[in-house]
């Protein structure tokens, strides 16, 4: 008798199991929204060859493919939105507390600007990764001017006072 392996996530750990009622009706939802779309197509086929994926979440995204695939055949069909968060790379970083407290802080200056003096809001709602990104894509833009062997120096280097880590 063998026995499969747990599922596993990248981090080496099993997965957190939704705990919050709905919560696991929201996610396969979610799920089947973006599966008939064709970049998506192209994921799912590439996630059935993956390891870490289960047989179930196969089983239930080939359904959900299969059930869109039908549905988008009708000219009245709607291209499901898929949210931005979903189309951008999960990345992490760890950044120090009082940058955290001044992304937060600009972030909500920037989210107050947004409101009418109707109460609705304009735009789109600014988070700390919004900021982040944004920080990026400047630092890219200047990526030729960038030196150095410690974070110090390229800080320097780029005009900023480096920062001194207690230790």
């Amino acid at each position: 008798m063998t026995t499969q392996p747990a599922r596993r996530t990248l981090s080496g750990l099993a997965p957190k199991a939704a705990t919050a009622p709905g919560v696991d009706r929201l996610i396969k939802a979610n799920r089947s929204q973006t599966v008939g779309r064709e970049e998506d197509t192209k994921s799912v086929s590439a996630s059935k060859q993956a390891p870490n994926v289960s047989m179930a979440d196969a089983s239930q995204a080939e359904k959900s493919q299969k059930t869109d695939s039908v549905t988008t055949k009708s000219p009245d069909s709607v291209t499901p939105v898929v949210p931005k968060y979903l189309q951008l790379q999960r990345r992490e970083a760890r950044i120090h507390i009082d940058q955290a407290d001044a992304l937060t802080m600009v972030a909500r200056r920037l989210n107050a600007e947004r409101r009418m003096p109707s109460g609705g809001t304009v735009g789109e709602r600014i988070t700390d990764n919004t900021l982040i990104r944004v920080a990026i894509d400047m630092l890219l833009q200047h990526e030729n001017e960038i030196r150095g062997v410690s974070e110090e120096e390229i800080a320097r280097g780029l005009g900023l006072e480096p920062r001194r880590l207690k230790g």
